[in-house]
């Protein structure tokens, strides 16, 4: 028996993956199918449309009752992470939902220090992991465990950070966020803030990978955009947390790019700034 599986086997409570799955994607699918197949007490939802399906049937034989696949034509990935969860909501032997993007991945050592964690912590509603390229770097902000306020890294986690006990989702996804919308960003902080629990803990010895991104002015402009259109979304003191939390970057960048006369990067972080004080 594989190390992950006789891990799994012990498992108290399974664990549901949802993947929205993007063409562009396709063979790093294909990869997540085949780690993933079969393995015991982990069941994974790839929503997909019919194009997609085929490819992966075409370079990988599947007959595993723990993985499925979930038909859409939405290019919005909140409509499909919805659909993911309202799939999970419905087996009553998932207690944990995680969302992976279709471009991530997670490998067995990981697997088994997330399954671990999740068993021994039950008086937690949401765990968060962080992001790492397959070199060790950082990916996102770098969430770690506070003394107190451990809450606050809600404001910082991205999507595929969040692993959420089912029973505690009270929300969906906002269908007018994130990918496929006019406001680029923001579905997973608007999800978070309207699951909010202050039982939240890192997993600070794991990783989920993902793969490194250059700098792209115009994604981090659309990114800004919805943060944006978030904060004036937001209840106090919600907005006002997390309009502090990401102003912070932009304001050290700002900083660090005039040391090194770095006018590019001045001009990326300025307009950053520029656009969650003004919109």
């Amino acid at each position: 028996m594989a190390l992950v599986d006789a891990c799994c086997s012990k498992k108290k409570y399974m664990i549901g993956f949802v993947i929205p799955c993007s063409y562009n994607n396709r063979n790093n699918i294909i990869r997540i199918c085949k780690f993933f197949l079969n393995k015991r007490d982990l069941k994974v939802a790839l929503i997909l449309n019919d194009k997609i399906e085929y490819y992966i049937h075409s370079k990988i034989k599947i007959i595993s009752n723990n993985i499925k696949f979930l038909k859409s034509n939405s290019k919005i990935v909140s409509i499909k992470r919805n659909i993911g969860i309202e799939f999970f909501i419905k087996d009553i032997k998932i207690k944990w939902i995680s969302f992976l993007d279709s471009d991530c991945f997670i490998d067995q050592a990981n697997l088994i220090k997330i399954v671990n964690f999740l068993n021994n912590k039950n008086n937690i509603d949401i765990a968060l992991i962080n992001l790492n390229t397959n070199l060790g770097g950082q990916i996102g902000n770098k969430l770690k465990n506070y003394i107190i306020l451990n809450y606050l890294n809600i404001y910082r986690a991205g999507t595929p950070s969040i692993i959420i006990k089912k029973y505690t989702i009270k929300y969906l996804f906002d269908e007018n966020f994130g990918i496929g919308t006019n406001f680029f960003s923001a579905e997973d902080t608007k999800f978070l803030i309207n699951n909010f629990s202050r039982n939240i803990k890192i997993i600070d010895n794991a990783c989920i990978f993902h793969p490194f991104e250059e700098i792209n002015l115009q994604k981090i402009l659309r990114y800004s955009f919805g943060q944006k259109k978030l904060i004036k979304n937001l209840n106090f003191p919600h907005s006002i947390i997390f309009f502090l939390i990401i102003s912070i970057r932009p304001l050290f960048g700002i900083f660090i790019s005039i040391i090194k006369l770095d006018f590019k990067l001045l001009k990326i972080y300025f307009n950053r700034l520029r656009i969650l004080l003004y919109g």
